[in-house]
């Protein structure tokens, strides 16, 4: 074998060899696309049949929903209005009660109910957008009366059983009058402090649409 022919052989097997070396790297680049898109596909595939199972319990969300709502609208059914639960118009729904059961009103206030306070960051402050105010709002009321307790029980069961919600939240005795000790005891009237609360439900859609 002359030098011409090793020449040409060894041309042929460098040619031969980059000729390879270009098959394999273009056979990994094929496999890592696709690598790749097979990727891309299993986690398309994972989205849809996570959507699917979501669209699927939407029926069950729209029952669910109907149900609460159901429930909303038989709970704010018995809710007192706004009007109902202003001084003078709520004071006239329990002096109404007490005069039913015997017990005499001597005092009426409304009792401030504490809202719970939320810590709000700088960040949140500057981001921050109206908001809704919460569905049902609380109001109480402090009454001092005076009766029997007879009376009182007549009248704790003519507030659970008003068509409106009420509540009797709490119930102070104190001595009548001026008498002290077994004199106070064995007086059949009585001085009470009776503390009754209510709610008021109000549209958050409505509030929220307002403040916009």
């Amino acid at each position: 074998m002359n030098f011409d022919e090793k020449k040409q052989l060894l041309i042929v097997a460098v040619f031969c060899g980059f000729l390879f070396v270009g098959e394999l790297t273009i056979g990994w680049t094929l496999k890592s696309e696709n690598d790749e898109i097979a990727g891309r596909l299993s986690a398309l595939e994972a989205r849809k049949a996570s959507a699917q199972a979501k669209i699927r319990t939407i029926p069950m969300m729209q029952d669910k929903a109907e149900s609460l709502s159901s429930i909303v609208r038989d709970y704010t059914a018995i809710l007192p209005e706004k009007d109902e639960v202003r001084r003078d118009a709520f004071v006239d729904t329990i002096t109404g009660l007490c005069r039913d059961s015997g017990l005499t009103i001597v005092k009426a206030e409304p009792v401030k109910v504490l809202e719970k306070a939320r810590v709000v960051s700088r960040r949140d402050a500057r981001n921050a957008v109206p908001q809704a105010k919460e569905a049902f709002t609380r109001h109480k009321y402090r009454f001092e009366m005076t009766g029997e307790f007879s009376q009182l029980h007549r009248f704790i069961n003519s507030v659970e059983n008003h068509p409106r919600f009420l509540r009797v939240d709490g119930i102070e005795l104190f001595p009548s009058g001026d008498s002290t000790g077994l004199e106070a005891a064995s007086s059949p009237d009585k001085r009470l402090s009776v503390m009754i609360s209510t709610y008021v439900y109000e549209d958050t859609k409505k509030s929220l649409e307002a403040i916009q």
